[in-house]
């Protein structure tokens, strides 16, 4: 994993903590469903991908954009920071 890669998971996972709501005992992890268990509410979305162009600096094609994209940290890292 690229130092980059590295900075941008870190703070993809910073940006989750601080809205996420109701986290469980084990706190935020990267497997942790977040719309499905209710930390995030797809109010956040719009955000989120605004965030994610942010950081791995080029646009997200919304209508590229497929079920299950935001389902959890890694699966939001694979789809639009891996490929960077």
């Amino acid at each position: 994993m690229s130092a980059e890669l590295t900075a941008e998971l870190a703070s993809l996972r910073e940006w989750v903590a601080d809205r996420a709501k109701d986290l469980p005992p084990q706190g935020l992890t990267d497997d942790l469903p977040l719309l499905e268990g209710r930390h995030l509410t797809s109010l956040h979305i719009p955000e989120l991908i605004q965030f994610l162009e942010r950081i791995s600096r080029r646009p997200i094609d919304v209508e590229n954009l497929r079920p299950g994209d935001f389902r959890d940290i890694r699966t939001i890292a694979e789809r639009f920071l891996e490929a960077s």
